[in-house]
């Protein structure tokens, strides 16, 4: 019999695009992300344990949750329900943890499309990543393959065979590769799973190709706001860029070209 806890974290592991618990272990290189077997991630999805507060971090990272969203606060919510006890938590923490009456969560439209999204998508492991970051080249030739469901001889693969080895390109005839996720919304590792030292090279990478290419559109807001409150658009912006996916084509045409969409939020002053 499952629990509240168990239950939301089944919820919000299919809402992300992981189908089954395996899929979400291992996609997540379980053991080093949650501090878990996965035969123990098992017991927490089936309600026959509940996890120590200090692997909630790693499991709301997993999910692809963003710390402080209405959705991070649900798990986070039931953990503590779980643990203390309805009646125990409507007396003693609910009056703490009530969410912000100002505080706005992701729209039905919204869901509508992360649902949607979800169905697509593939979850890059850090192995995988390494893979595609060891150098500019090898990272430009992956996200032309990744968008391409055609076959490339090798000698036009050049600088990215030894993507073969980490499941990214397959060889489809001697000599020739073609990539088994094109058409794939492929997500990176969270941060908190990844070397820092990866992250910055994709953000490097993808500055370098960004200053390589022309604006086809700049759409920017300087606005004051509560800092806490406004972690609720945060998971709207992500599913806005991530839609842009729908658009993706795996042929070329006269009209077809790689699009780097970026969402990005920064604090200017704590004022």
């Amino acid at each position: 019999m499952g629990t509240l806890f168990s239950e939301t974290l089944v919820k919000l592991r299919e809402a992300a695009g992981f189908p089954t618990a395996y899929n979400f272990f291992h996609s997540n290189d379980g053991k080093k992300a949650l501090g878990l077997s996965y035969r123990r991630y098992l017991l927490l999805e089936q309600g026959n344990n509940l996890p120590l507060v200090d692997r909630l971090p790693g499991l709301i990272y997993s999910l692809r949750l963003v710390p402080g969203s209405n959705a991070a606060n649900e798990l986070a919510t039931a953990w503590l329900k779980t643990f203390a006890g309805e009646k125990n938590y409507s007396v003693a923490f609910e009056p703490l943890v009530a969410p912000r009456a100002e505080a706005k969560g992701v729209s039905p439209m919204h869901e509508a499309m992360q649902k949607g999204l979800a169905q697509k998508k593939y979850f890059l492991t850090v192995e995988q990543f390494e893979a595609i970051l060891t150098s500019f080249d090898t990272y430009l030739c992956y996200q032309a393959m990744q968008s391409d469901t055609g076959a490339w001889k090798v000698e036009e693969l050049a600088a990215s065979l030894r993507l073969a080895g980490a499941r990214l390109m397959k060889e489809v005839r001697k000599g020739v590769y073609k990539c088994p996720l094109a058409g794939r919304d492929v997500e990176v590792p969270q941060l908190n799973q990844s070397k820092l030292e990866l992250m910055k090279n994709m953000e490097k990478y993808n500055a370098q190709l960004a200053a390589s290419g022309r604006n086809e559109w700049v759409s920017l807001c300087l606005l004051r706001v509560d800092a806490a409150a406004f972690r609720g658009y945060i998971p709207v912006l992500n599913t806005a860029v991530q839609t842009s996916v729908t658009y993706c084509v795996t042929k070329k045409t006269d009209k077809s070209a790689l699009m780097l969409v970026e969402g990005r939020i920064t604090r200017l002053r704590d004022f």
